[in-house]
């Protein structure tokens, strides 16, 4: 229960130095006045600088010159709480306020070292004191009904609460007080009469109505409730606060339909602040995968905030969210752009911006946006791998290298990510015939995925299209077969291997089965008949190059080999 003080705060302004600290001093001689008194000014300002352990050592010598000064124990207190020694603070706490039981500040210092040690008990003493000898003063009876209602003794409580009002007149702050101790008492009729009597004190406040209707809600009244409601809107009908309290009334009612239109209502309204909104439509995202109806009145109220507050990044974005789950993805990427320009510093936004853009192959918005993004967090690793991928897809591969060369600085703890670097990068060197650093890259990625199928393929590929490292081409191609046989492509890299080792037989092998797969791949067609001529089967591989030309190749190499029924090497 967290009872709220109906005044603001005092703002309390710090002196100097009390000058109390070095009247009736008993020092024993002028010297010792003149350095106490300097010592308690360059305390007190070493304490307001911040600089407690200075200003605690110049009070403790202080302490020495005066044991029994008073000021000097309030300021001991004060610093001794504010470092955390609890122990000390209440004993010199309690040292000046049981010396002036008058000296308010004295009293406030020793309940604030009483709370530290949750001994409300005293510090509701102290408080009953402090109303006996300042009667006048209200924010004492405030915050000694705040310390019984923290004790249980909700009657007490009430009491200070009925002195108050006898002050103020009936206020808000102290109706609502009230109102939370009867809760705990479970005093029903008492709290529908608490909140009557500020409604006829008030009774021009919409509000007043709207906290009356709730309470109505809560206890099943719900006729009642909707009496209350309808109040509101007469009074205020431009209130968005009460279409959502109506849109709850009808949901639980069972009245989905008008539960939702209420909402719209909510949202149509400008003053509705956007927070307020956006957890709401968040609430309905939460649910709208595993239920459509979540999905389509999330979608129309997220739409209606993009409309009503189009210049803030939250309706773009959850709206957005709302598109991704139907799969509308270039719709949805509209609005995460607007999203991100609108909220620059939202990373997690650039990041499902790129990963939309690099899904439905934008790679022109994701090169753009991606060194948007490079720029704005530049150590952050994904935006660099998708500046990667988007200028890979876009043959600018001196560009690819370097963003992915940059952003593998980044990455951290994350071999999944650093394994997704070093595949691309070695493409990238490739396409460069870069082919040390190629190597490199594909090495780094094997030693963070041994069994990596994309890796032991491509680097083995590329290997034998090179004609180097064949020993170990042929062990990575082998490798990728065993994990995953039957797969044309890796059974084609494997011949074509073989067939770069000159090991015609197996390789005619291989590329055969690979060959016979469907739907035909000219270039695979194309390998096994280069293999069949080097058996001296010329008739045989003819007739695979005329079948590969057949299946859509049409390189002037194959029709040279088709027409001179010989290779060219």
């Amino acid at each position: 229960m967290l009872l709220v003080s109906c005044r603001a705060k005092k703002q309390v302004k710090e002196e100097q130095h009390d000058p109390k600290a070095i009247q009736g001093l008993n020092t024993g001689g002028s010297l010792n006045y003149v350095r106490f008194a300097g010592m308690y000014v360059d305390g007190c300002t070493q304490r307001m600088k911040g600089n407690l352990n200075e200003a605690l050592q110049l009070f403790n010598e202080c302490a020495k010159i005066d044991p029994a000064s008073l000021p000097v124990k309030y300021e001991l207190g004060t610093i001794y709480k504010l470092l955390g020694a609890n122990d000390k603070a209440l004993e010199n706490a309690r040292a000046c306020a049981q010396g002036d039981p008058k000296n308010e500040w004295y009293q406030l210092l020793l309940i604030d070292c009483y709370h530290g040690f949750k001994q409300f008990g005293q510090s509701v003493k102290v408080y009953e004191s402090l109303v006996k000898n300042y009667p006048g003063r209200t924010e004492f009876k405030e915050d000694l009904a705040i310390e019984y209602a923290l004790l249980g003794q909700y009657d007490k409580a009430l009491k200070q609460y009925e002195e108050l009002e006898k002050q103020y007149g009936i206020n808000e702050q102290i109706s609502l007080n009230k109102i939370k101790l009867l809760k705990e008492q479970k005093k029903s009729p008492e709290i529908e009469k608490e909140y009557k009597r500020l409604i006829e004190a008030n009774p021009g406040e919409a509000q007043y109505y709207g906290y009356l209707a709730e309470y109505y809600q809560e206890n099943g009244r719900q006729q009642e409730a909707k009496a209350m409601f309808d109040k509101v809107l007469s009074i205020d009908p431009g209130n968005p606060t009460i279409h959502l309290a109506l849109s709850n009334y009808y949901r639980e009612n069972k009245d989905d339909q008008k539960a939702f239109e209420e909402m719209k209502l909510a949202f149509l309204n400008p003053d509705l602040d956007i927070d307020t909104k956006y957890k709401i439509g968040l609430s309905f995202y939460e649910y709208a995968r595993e239920n459509e109806l979540y999905q389509q009145q999330g979608k129309q109220l997220s739409k209606i905030l993009v409309d009503v507050h189009p210049s803030t990044g939250e309706a773009h974005s959850l709206y957005a969210n709302f598109l991704l789950n139907e799969r509308k993805l270039t719709e949805a990427i509209v609005y995460y752009t607007n999203a991100v320009h609108l909220d620059k510093s939202s990373y997690n936004l650039w990041e499902q911006l790129l990963y939309m853009e690099n899904e439905v192959a934008q790679y022109d918005s994701l090169v753009k946006h991606s060194a948007e993004a490079m720029d704005l967090f530049p150590s952050q690793p994904i935006p660099y791998f998708f500046n990667g991928v988007g200028n890979y897809q876009l043959r600018n591969f001196k560009k690819s290298a370097q963003s992915l060369t940059d952003g593998l600085e980044f990455v951290v703890n994350n071999k999944s990510l650093m394994l997704d670097f070093c595949k691309l990068l070695g493409d990238a060197h490739y396409q460069l015939k870069e082919y040390d650093k190629s190597d490199k890259a594909y090495e780094d990625a094997l030693k963070i995925d041994a069994d990596n199928l994309y890796v032991l393929n491509n680097y083995s590929y590329y290997l034998s299209l090179r004609k180097q490292k064949l020993e170990r081409a042929e062990k990575l191609s082998k490798r990728a077969n065993e994990l995953k046989p039957g797969n044309r492509n890796y059974m084609d890299t494997y011949g074509w291997i073989l067939y770069q080792m000159e090991r015609y037989n197996e390789a005619a092998d291989w590329l055969g089965r690979a060959a016979a797969t469907t739907p035909p791949s000219p270039v695979i067609i194309e390998h096994y008949g280069d293999a069949l001529f080097k058996q001296g089967k010329t008739e045989e591989a003819v007739k695979q190059w005329q079948k590969a030309k057949d299946a859509g190749g049409n390189t002037e190499l194959l029709t040279k080999k088709i027409r001179d029924k010989k290779i060219y090497e």
